[in-house]
């Protein structure tokens, strides 16, 4: 009997031995261990697509390393030539991210609060006030002059009326329907109809380099920082459709950190870096991208940073204009990882 009993209790203690070996034998399955243990981190999917919407032009330049480069994650990208070309896709569903004006982006969220969040400000202020035969020094110098933006109800129109609002400017005519578009403006500069024309990079590096008459009289982001502080205009962001951002949190956010390492490498301007753009058709020229992209204010800015600069501007643009935002963005907007 006492044989037995010893045999037993033998068979167990090598039981109890085994327990471990075997748990660590087990196959991790979608998760990873953290270098030194810890909480594993989930690995993405690697076969999911996700689909990209970006507006040709600045608010897309962030991503050129992310178009030109072998992800290991399955990007589908596309670039459209208007913003409402892409706005209904986002909110639909049929894209997953987008690229966006701000204000479009807060106006979207106004009419489907429960279909978009925003990711990321990738664009800081790029406008400038560009003079051809006109004498400007500061802000209060456009009093009783008319300024030229392109197309009504743009981020370019709501800017320029808040500024001169803040800085308290009488009698300025904001020209918001002459020109309907960037490039029918920065020609009416170039030839010499347009004196005083507010353009966005690279079409300034472009109107500039067409006709040596023209100048960059304001930056009118060092104007409104004056005023507001650092980062708190916003020009351009990522939005994600909030049913995908629910869905795929781990993919979402290897997409966060892809798209920063390019913007990263797009800042870094180095030769790679203006082929790419040239390349993925965002700017026309290797000499162009390399002038502009210095003024672009490219940026990834995400988290309580963006909340914190995207409620001054919000609260600015409404105040210039109600009908730019209609709303000003409640907290539920922004998305936090």
């Amino acid at each position: 009997m006492k044989t037995v009993i010893k045999l037993l209790a033998c068979l167990l203690a090598l039981l109890l031995l085994a327990l471990p070996l075997a748990s660590c034998s087990e196959k991790p399955g979608d998760e990873e261990t953290t270098p030194g243990g810890g909480d594993p981190v989930p690995t993405p999917d690697t076969d999911l697509p996700i689909r990209i919407q970006l507006l040709n032009g600045t608010t897309a330049l962030g991503a050129a390393a992310l178009i030109a480069s072998d992800n290991e994650m399955s990007y589908e990208i596309e670039i459209q030539t208007a913003a409402d070309k892409v706005t209904g896709t986002i909110v639909s569903g049929e894209a997953d991210i987008a690229a966006l004006p701000t204000n479009v982006a807060a106006k979207l969220y106004k009419a489907n609060p429960d279909k978009i969040r925003l990711l990321a400000v990738n664009t800081l202020g790029v406008l400038y006030l560009l003079a051809n035969g006109e004498t400007v020094t500061d802000i209060s110098s456009l009093a009783n002059k008319t300024v030229y933006v392109p197309g009504a109800g743009s981020n370019p129109e709501y800017i320029t009326k808040a500024l001169v609002d803040a800085y308290g400017v009488a009698n300025v005519t904001v020209d918001a329907t002459s020109y309907p578009s960037p490039d029918e403006l920065a020609t009416a500069v170039a030839s010499g109809n347009a004196k005083l024309a507010v353009l966005p990079e690279p079409k300034v590096t472009v109107v500039c380099t067409k006709n040596a008459s023209v100048s960059v009289a304001l930056d009118m982001t060092a104007a409104w920082e004056e005023k507001y502080g650092e980062n708190t205009l916003a020009q351009g962001c990522l939005v994600v459709n909030k049913a995908f951002a629910d869905a795929h949190p781990v993919e979402l956010s290897r997409f966060l950190d892809d798209y920063k390492r390019s913007v990263e490498t797009v800042k870094s301007m180095s030769d790679e870096a203006i082929a790419m753009i040239v390349d993925a058709k965002l700017l026309p020229s290797a000499g162009v991208a390399k002038n502009a992209l210095p003024n672009c204010n490219l940026c990834f800015i995400e988290g309580e940073a963006m909340k914190t600069a995207m409620k001054v501007c919000y609260e600015k643009f409404y105040e210039a204009d109600p009908k730019s935002i209609l709303a000003v963005p409640d907290d539920a907007f922004y998305y936090v990882r």
